[in-house]
């Protein structure tokens, strides 16, 4: 976990402090390549730098690992669409490559997952930023730090903290919480029990809603800072996982109803940098070797095929076959993301998009669904409005509640497919993993549903023994 890793760096913290309570014998000045806590939230400007420098890292890496590489090395630039993509029903490696045959396989051991390590690691480190940040405008005094913008920086961390909690219990179960940066609050903690963790993430949702803008000043009109809308549409997706049904219906139709910002569009405009349906994106940096290139767009349909099951699920003129799938010779390719390394100061066309708001009406249709097997006129209503835009042939209004939660279910993999695992973990919550991934052909023999949870790394464990693995796995 992040926080482990800081240990030599927290105690360089403690002997400095240590030194200067000996009547400061010696004064040595803050290192000129770092910024300290009271520098860091001395004001408006400065807090901000310190949000913003979060949200680059999320999107262009928190490691100086090859840029190329970010799509691959980072939850929150590509990776959970990978692994997720990989070990569901949707993507194949083109490249005879041992770095995911076992993500696709699903014959996971501790020895064999080491993307997913990335994974872990990257995630952490969100949470680890979070909590600074959370903890230095709380632990600031100054003046010029004003309460509009402590307010609108917490919200984001808060949201950020919750989003990378999301991403973890779903691909790893239980999890360490740590909600502090204090090493000693931190180094031995034990696993969270995953209900525990989702009322950790909406706590901090429902904390962070108000806090927060309700348009995109913060990113100065693009959707690339987190306002109140995206806090109260990932409270949708965490109280459907959680079995808070009403609780989903409620946000979701919040954020449906703000319709200043949020429009339905044609497909092929949704991961433009323009989307009106986009809640949040994450913008890249188009002066490194990526171009002007989203770091999955770079890496994911050079990498991966989609399998041809779901290729050959949507229905003849659905736009978003058209729109988000190629095909080159026989194969078919992702194409949600079309732009590759292009000129790196060309403005970027398309951000990375986080959330998007049909995922809130098939959140609602499914909640709804779940809370009471009468609402299939409501459900049905909101898939409908998927399907128009679409260009999909509209369902009937007769369907029996069963064929209702079969629609949903196809229309969640037609909708989000490759997108940030969500394939993935609707097998999961719903069950259905092992029935629908273990009668394909390269995952069998079917080795068993501990596989549907990924391994603790073994450092970890190594580092604090009060871990322990999923079972399953062995440390051996």
């Amino acid at each position: 976990m992040y926080t482990i890793k800081y240990s030599h760096w927290l105690f360089v913290l403690a002997l400095t402090a240590l030194m200067g309570s000996c009547k400061k014998l010696v004064e040595i000045d803050a290192p000129v390549d770092t910024v300290t806590t009271s520098q860091a939230f001395a004001g408006n400007k400065e807090a901000d730098w310190a949000v913003s420098a979060l949200y680059s890292k999320m999107i262009n890496g928190f490691t100086a690992n090859l840029i190329t590489l970010t799509a691959e090395k980072n939850f929150s630039a590509g990776l959970c669409t990978i692994l997720g993509g990989l070990a569901s029903d949707e993507l194949r490696s083109q490249l005879d490559d041992e770095t995911y045959l076992f993500f696709n396989t699903n014959k996971l051991t501790v020895f064999r997952a080491g993307a997913s390590i990335d994974l872990w690691g990257s995630a952490y480190k969100a949470i680890f930023d979070a909590n600074a940040i959370i903890e230095g405008i709380a632990a600031s005094e100054s003046e010029y730090l004003t309460d509009s913008t402590r307010r609108q920086l917490t919200g984001e961390a808060l949201a950020i903290r919750s989003f990378a909690y999301f991403n973890l219990v779903n691909f790893f179960g239980d999890l360490p919480m740590p909600l502090t940066t204090d090493f000693n609050k931190t180094a031995r903690l034990t696993r969270t029990p995953v209900a525990k963790v989702y009322e950790q993430i909406l706590a901090d949702l429902r904390q962070a809603i108000p806090l927060l803008q309700t348009d995109y000043t913060a990113g100065k009109s693009e959707r690339v800072r987190i306002n109140r809308w995206f806090a109260e549409a990932l409270l949708a997706r965490a109280c459907l996982f959680a079995g808070d049904y009403q609780g989903a219906i409620t946000s979701a139709t919040n954020v449906i109803g703000q319709t200043l910002f949020y429009q339905l569009d044609d497909p092929s405009n949704a991961f433009l940098s323009t989307s009106k349906e986009a809640i949040l994106q994450l913008k890249q940096n188009n002066i490194s070797m990526l171009g002007n290139a989203t770091p999955e767009g770079y890496v994911v349909a050079v990498r991966f095929r989609l399998n041809e099951q779901l290729v050959n699920s949507f229905e003849a003129g659905d736009k978003r076959k058209a729109a988000w799938i190629k095909q080159s010779d026989d194969i078919f390719l992702p194409a949600k993301y079309k732009i590759g390394s292009t000129n790196p100061y060309d403005s970027p066309l398309e951000y990375y998009v986080v959330m998007r708001l049909p995922e809130l009406y098939l959140i609602r249709a499914e909640a709804r669904m779940l809370l009471s097997s009468s609402n299939t006129t409501d459900a049905i209503d909101d898939l409908n409005k998927l399907r128009e835009r679409a260009n999909a042939t509209l369902l009937p209004t007769d369907l029996s509640a069963e064929e209702v939660t079969a629609a949903i279910a196809k229309e969640r993999q037609l909708e989000l497919f490759a997108e940030w695992g969500h394939r993935w973990f609707d097998l999961k919550r719903t069950g259905k993993a092992s029935e629908v991934l273990s009668v394909l052909s390269y995952k069998m023999p079917w080795d068993g549903d501990h596989q549907l949870l990924y391994p603790i790394p073994l450092n970890d464990i190594r580092d604090n023994n009060n871990l322990k693995q999923n079972p399953g796995y062995t440390n051996l």
